[in-house]
């Protein structure tokens, strides 16, 4: 009986940490573009201040065509374009790169490699692939090498929510 209560606390306490989610408070200041490891993407870094005066980078990897400079930036989560001096809330969820969906060509699925002990951990690797836009880029962004799924913004009043 023992055994079984104890069991089951351990599943508990497992799911839970599993399915933690993190609430980020930041005010938005800007962003810049940076290379990446891979000429079909560059990196957005989101700059912040959070409520501790704490800096708070966020990257956003989008696809780039070399062939026609042209960058696909829809935005952070759904189509949600900041605006400079505003205070978001952010929900995150820590994921691992296998948590992105099949369809999503994605940076997160070719250019890092997993920390064995924590798969939202990562180190970049270099590696091209040819330009190929499909999926949603803006609701997987990192931060200090940590892979995240953005689950909700507020306020969401920049977004175009999908039907």
């Amino acid at each position: 009986m023992i055994k079984t209560i104890l069991y089951l606390s351990f599943l508990f306490t497992f799911f839970i940490g599993c399915n933690a989610q993190e609430k980020v408070i930041a005010n938005y200041i800007g962003y810049s573009f940076n290379s990446t490891k891979n000429s079909s993407y560059l990196s957005q870094e989101l700059r912040f201040i959070k409520e501790n005066r704490d800096t708070l980078k966020m990257n956003l990897k989008l696809p780039y065509d070399t062939i026609s400079h042209n960058i696909i930036n829809r935005g952070v989560f759904y189509n949600c374009h900041l605006k400079e001096t505003v205070t978001y809330t952010f929900t995150l969820k820590k994921i691992c790169a296998s948590d992105i969906p099949e369809a999503f060509n994605s940076y997160y699925k070719t250019n890092i490699i997993s920390d064995k002990k924590d798969c939202s951990k990562f180190t970049e690797i270099e590696k091209n692939t040819e330009y190929n836009y499909t999926g949603n880029y803006g609701k997987y962004v990192d931060i200090n090498k940590t892979l995240y799924e953005i689950i909700n913004i507020s306020p969401d009043d920049g977004c175009i929510f999908q039907n």
